[in-house]
């Protein structure tokens, strides 16, 4: 059996002793007592006193003193999120499998705070996603200040329409990093990361609402805060539009690599770390590190709990967006890539993976 948390050989249970500690506290964790008919039922009891916010199905749990994980209106410390009903999403079964295996990526190859999350059965056996919140101080119990970037470049609905978690870029969020985060530098790095994770993972909903900035309680210093909501959208949603959820750009400053593809690669990739003001020498390590995670991340894709046919959609779209899309450059635009270097060391693993899925 494998970790329903890290995916990594175990013995016996659902958890290996390192997840059952940072997800659970150490706590031996059996399947839900409820099943999905009763998580519905207790969803509409709750509704009206529940925090949570997104379109999805979710409910706040939280642990009795029996040690049981049961649903919850208040202090609740974890989320869960089971197989959606709509009849609008392909492949809906597997949307938990496919933000586990999201999450996993991000923490634990991309080195990107992550929230803690992992699979759980419902007592009928089927599978259901759970991630540990992050706003609440473990040491004292007390709820962190949480803004969403949504709430801090104050779009809203009745402003800026329906769509309102999708009017601004990338350059927007950068923006704001600045003006209210104090370790601004380490702060637009790590953004940086987490765009060009989500671009190669296809995660079209990585909108305004999915990045936040935090801060502990009794502190007046903001951070991001770690990753949540990823996931390869569009196995989901074969029509979605465009690659991102946001422009990268504030302004419409094209590339010529843009004009000429009319989607993003290498030349926006490495314009928008010069916006960010990221040092060469760190841009080329973030370039290394990421794709010399390519074996790994096949092979980590390759013992999810996706399908046969999840794995390779998953798979397929990500190599085709690092081969194709960031590592790519036009040569005749008399481009040459700061980190060209980089890639050609890593071009011909790169290529032998993309060929295997192609």
């Amino acid at each position: 059996m494998r970790c329903y948390s890290c995916l990594r050989e175990i013995k016996s249970g659902p958890y290996c002793p390192r997840c059952r500690e940072t997800l659970f506290d150490g706590r031996r964790v059996a399947p839900l007592e409820f099943d999905k008919k009763e998580f519905y039922r207790r969803r509409r009891e709750l509704a009206e006193r529940m925090s949570i916010s997104g379109v999805q199905d979710k409910i706040s749990l939280h642990f009795t003193p029996e040690g049981k994980l049961e649903p919850t209106a208040v202090e609740g410390h974890y989320i869960l999120k089971p197989i959606p009903s709509s009849e609008d999403l392909e492949h809906a079964e597997e949307l938990p499998a496919n933000e586990q295996l999201s999450m996993l990526l991000s923490r634990e190859l991309f080195g990107i705070p992550t929230a803690q999350s992992a699979l759980i059965e419902f007592s009928d056996g089927e599978r259901a996603y759970i991630t540990r919140r992050f706003d609440t101080d473990t040491a004292t119990g007390l709820k962190c200040d949480q803004e969403d970037f949504a709430s801090i470049l104050e779009r809203t609905s009745e402003r800026n329409g329906r769509n309102y978690k999708y009017d601004a870029s990338y350059e927007a969020i950068a923006q704001a990093i600045r003006r209210v985060v104090a370790a601004y530098i380490p702060a637009l790095e790590d953004l940086y990361r987490r765009i060009l994770f989500n671009y190669l993972i296809g995660n079209g909903d990585a909108h305004l609402k999915n990045f936040s900035l935090y801060r502990l309680p009794g502190r007046s210093d903001w951070t991001l805060t770690p990753s949540y909501d990823l996931l390869y959208t569009r196995y989901h949603i074969p029509k979605e539009l465009g690659y991102m959820a946001l422009e990268l750009f504030e302004d419409e400053r094209e590339t010529e690599a843009f004009q000429a593809m009319g989607y993003y690669t290498l030349q926006d990739f490495e314009r928008f770390a010069e916006i960010l003001k990221i040092p060469e020498k760190r841009l080329l390590k973030i370039f290394d590190t990421l794709l010399g995670n390519t074996p790994r991340v096949v092979e980590t894709v390759e013992r999810s709990y996706l399908s046969n046919k999840g794995k390779r959609a998953y798979l397929k779209n990500y190599l085709e967006r690092l081969k194709l899309h960031l590592c790519y450059s036009i040569t005749s635009q008399g481009f040459r890539g700061k980190t060209q270097l980089i890639i050609d060391r890593h071009r011909e693993m790169i290529d032998r993976y993309y060929e295997r899925y192609w």
